[in-house]
């Protein structure tokens, strides 16, 4: 049986060998399989890792887009608001306009040019042709412009009354006391020289006046006096005293804006004036005589008083 031994040994001797020549092969396989474990954790904690960071910068961008859309829908409602305040100012302001201008629908509006010195600083002038006029209409025409007319507040308004077409001329003081049917005396119309104004002061109400010029402070002293029975007449329409309302286009046809009341002595400012009250004790008409040579007649001390300021300011720079 010796021979069966010997075969057995030879069959087992390759196995052994190959074990004994390679004693660690188990242990580098375990290590593979470990290692490949290990870094199949690794990678995996990394892409936990890249997952999260990813993550968390999508929410911080989100974050950001969602400030950045706030901030452009505040910006948005910040342009509409500022859009909608400056309209509604443009809107009060064109308010305000179409107010003033429609307050007095059938007045008629100022006209301003320089083609006429005044004998006062005036703010507006304005020319009336009589040729576009009626005949007897006169009074009646030029108390609209002095009374209507809108004009601001503490400004003079100047009607200057003219003739002709082509070549217009101004309209002399004689000329006018004629055409308007004054019932002046001769005494003052002897002495008046040709320039003449007459026009309205803007304060509460349109307040008219009438400013001639006289040569002799003598006779226009006498004369005014003596105009006094009529004057309040002659002015009832041009003026709009009272009583005018019922009146008739011609001044002849006009009675007394008072039956009992009479002139009286007054002062102004230190000037000489007479001055007509109603019943109710009102001033309603006044004049005066200013440096012997003005002849001022309106319907109110405030438009007395401003028209001598006027004058003194005239006068100062002509010194």
């Amino acid at each position: 049986m010796p021979p069966e031994d010997n075969k057995l040994k030879i069959g087992l001797d390759p196995v052994f060998k190959s074990a004994q020549n390679n004693p660690s092969g188990s242990q580098s396989i375990v290590r593979t399989y470990k290692s490949d474990l290990e870094s199949a954790i690794q990678n995996d904690h990394l892409s936990s890792i890249n997952i999260a960071i990813a993550e968390s910068k999508k929410k911080q961008e989100e974050a950001e887009n969602k400030i950045e859309e706030v901030s452009e829908n505040e910006y948005s409602k910040s342009k509409i608001i500022i859009f909608i305040s400056i309209l509604l100012v443009i809107i009060g302001i064109i308010a305000l306009v179409i107010t003033y201008y429609l307050k007095s629908p059938n007045v008629s509006k100022v006209t301003i040019t320089s083609e006429l010195p005044s004998m006062i600083t005036t703010e507006y002038k304005e020319e009336l042709n009589i040729g576009t006029i009626i005949k007897d209409n006169l009074a009646k025409a030029l108390s609209s412009k002095l009374n209507d007319t809108q004009i601001p507040v503490n400004n003079i308004y100047n009607v200057y009354l003219t003739t002709g077409t082509s070549s217009r001329q101004l309209i002399s003081s004689a000329n006018f006391i004629s055409m308007i049917k004054f019932n002046m005396p001769d005494m003052v119309k002897r002495t008046l020289l040709p320039n003449f104004m007459i026009g309205s002061y803007s304060f509460s109400q349109n307040y008219p006046f009438l400013i001639l010029k006289t040569s002799s402070f003598e006779n226009s002293y006498a004369g005014m006096l003596a105009w006094e029975k009529d004057l309040s007449k002659d002015f009832q329409l041009l003026f709009r005293l009272p009583g005018y309302e019922n009146s008739g286009s011609l001044l002849d046809e006009l009675t007394p804006a008072t039956s009992t009341k009479k002139f009286e002595d007054g002062v102004i400012v230190n000037k000489d004036v007479r001055f007509l009250q109603d019943n109710n004790n009102n001033t309603i008409l006044l004049y005066g005589i200013i440096d012997k040579e003005t002849i001022i007649i309106t319907v109110s001390d405030t438009a007395f008083k401003e028209i001598i300021d006027r004058l003194n300011k005239e006068k100062s720079l002509k010194r």
